[in-house]
């Protein structure tokens, strides 16, 4: 094939087919998942308690936001975080490789013609709408028509390849080594991150004759490959569940692939069988394939998922992080109204579990300041978004316990618990901040001088070791600990007057006054010493505990119904 016949093709309209059809793809699944609401990603957590119902939300959320990719870095990010199994994310996972067949299945409808006229509607509706539900349905609309429009464009330029000389030729040497097809496919979903997009590709492709469907086949199973790329991105630095979950995602797609390639033929004669039997267009036809292929993969892999899940372990032996260790918590609901005292206990081991994971917030962060390792950052992340799960799960457990009928005696010791709770949150939200910090410095590409970073790790010390002991106090009630934490607390405050001075000393010596890390340093100290500050009050909460009225414990009841 010569360049100057491929010079013949509307590149032009392939390029700003493929942009627009990207483009599209990504608003529906956007304005989707904006019409579904923030708590997409709960219902993840919450509704894969097994195996078959993490398949069923897989497909779900996947079918919502237009991308597996997508659906499987959650599910990696909600195992980095200790909040999910790794049977959990094999389920979501499955169901993932389903759901992603939603977008061929759209196509497979050829609303060509409607594409226009829909996107249309969808900018009416997105003008007119006041509300932000209307504007969200208005962008599904915009980007479905778009899906179209752009596959219409970039499908009537490609069709002419099969009119260039030696493209037969070279459609003819793949369709004999489906295997090249498959890498062929695996890399250019790879290079454009989205299985959807390269499927629509190939359904137009298929549907104008320029490819058959023994080559169609082959670049689906390479698409299912490719996809892969996104989740392995998304687990490296990970904990070890992480990256097995990734390592199943990339098993399972090149597992399936091999075994449908060994089968290519009966199985070519399946999709054709289909096709004839229930008259689908070219497009739907590889849209049922897609579908059919990711069902049967799903039905071979989920009966065996514990046996998987071992297998995995035994690949990437070794133990998880502090996350896996500390993650579960057991708030047991029956004792809220039998025996509350019991189940404010069961609080207090919930509340300490969590203080676990806002202290690795704390140390991550630290490692940041001196490392500037992004893994270290996104084990900050990671830490702060599983405090903010037990935080909101433990809160509610806290204010069910005092709406019971049987904690009159308990007021105070609820209050303080709940205070507790919010200062552990506190302390975490704040540790998540210096990583923002530090984060904002790296970016600059400027770091600390030895004299700075050593402050800066002088008060990180204290800090961790009030925080520490602080924790210590409230689970052992040590009143000797808690007046040397006194004096521990002041001396943080100290120290971090001396940062300052030591600061503007070095300004003052010449020190560059416009770069970030000069302009953030007194931030940093000042939020590493309100770190110390809710550190503190969870030890004096626990040793001098506030005095509440019943009155007073309605109130915070009431606040958190509205």
């Amino acid at each position: 094939m010569q360049l100057s016949t491929l010079s013949s093709l509307q590149w032009n309209l392939i390029a700003g087919g493929l942009a627009i059809f990207l483009f599209g793809i990504n608003l529906m699944g956007d304005a989707l998942t904006n019409f579904a609401g923030p708590k997409l990603r709960g219902y993840v957590e919450k509704y894969t308690s097994n195996p078959i119902k993490g398949v069923l939300v897989g497909v779900l959320i996947t079918g919502l936001i237009q991308s597996s990719s997508a659906t499987t870095v959650i599910a990696i990010s909600f195992v980095r975080a200790g909040v999910m199994s790794l049977e959990q994310a094999i389920g979501v996972i499955l169901g993932a490789n389903i759901g992603t067949t939603v977008t061929a299945i759209l196509i497979g409808f050829n609303l060509d013609y409607l594409s226009y006229f829909i996107c249309l509607i969808g900018v009416i509706v997105f003008l007119f709408s006041k509300k932000r539900k209307g504007k969200y349905i208005g962008e599904i609309l915009v980007g479905f028509g778009l899906l179209f429009i752009g596959l219409k464009m970039m499908g009537d330029s490609l069709a002419e390849l099969k009119n260039i000389p030696g493209f037969e030729d070279i459609v003819t040497s793949l369709g004999r080594n489906p295997l090249i097809a498959v890498i062929v496919g695996a890399l250019l979903t790879a290079l454009i991150q989205s299985s959807s997009a390269f499927i629509g590709i190939v359904q137009s492709l298929y549907a104008s004759g320029a490819i058959g469907l023994s080559l169609s086949l082959g670049f689906l199973f390479g698409a299912n490959i490719g996809t892969c790329i996104t989740g392995v991105l998304a687990s490296l630095g990970g904990s070890l569940s992480a990256k097995r979950t990734s390592l199943f995602h990339v098993l399972f797609n090149v597992l399936v692939s091999i075994i449908f390639l060994i089968l290519l033929v009966p199985y070519q004669g399946f999709v054709t069988f289909v096709s004839d039997k229930f008259s689908l267009n070219p497009m739907m036809t590889i849209a049922v394939a897609h579908f059919s292929f990711n069902f049967v993969g799903m039905i071979l892999f989920l009966p065996i998922i514990r046996q998987v899940s071992r297998v995995l372990h035994k690949i990437i032996p070794g133990k998880d992080s502090i996350f896996s260790d500390v993650k579960d918590i057991e708030l047991e609901e029956s004792l809220i109204n039998t025996f509350p005292a019991a189940a404010l206990d069961q609080a207090k081991s919930a509340i300490i579990k969590e203080s676990k994971i806002a202290l690795e917030t704390i140390k991550a962060t630290r490692k940041y300041l001196n490392s500037g390792d992004k893994n270290d950052l996104s084990t900050a992340n990671q830490a702060e978004a599983l405090v903010n799960e037990m935080d909101t799960k433990i809160q509610k457990y806290i204010l069910d316990i005092s709406k019971s009928n049987l904690v009159s005696e308990l007021e105070g010791e609820i209050h303080n618990y709940l205070q507790v709770q919010i200062n552990v949150e506190r302390v975490s939200d704040l540790a998540q901040n210096l990583g923002e910090y530090f984060d904002e410095i790296n970016e600059a590409n400027e770091k600390y001088n030895e004299e700075a970073l050593e402050d800066l790790n002088k008060i990180y010390d204290l800090v961790i070791n009030n925080y520490v002991n602080s924790i210590e106090v409230f689970e052992s009630e040590d009143s000797a600990l808690y007046e040397k934490l006194k004096e521990d607390e002041a001396n943080l405050d100290l120290l971090e007057q001396n940062l300052r001075k030591s600061h503007y000393k070095r300004l003052r010596n010449g020190e560059n006054l416009t770069t970030v890390a000069s302009s953030v340093f007194v931030d940093i100290a000042s939020t590493i010493e309100r770190i110390g500050d809710h550190a503190f009050n969870i030890a004096r909460l626990t040793v001098d505990p506030v005095k509440v009225h019943s009155e007073y414990e309605k109130q915070i009841v009431k606040l958190h119904e509205e």
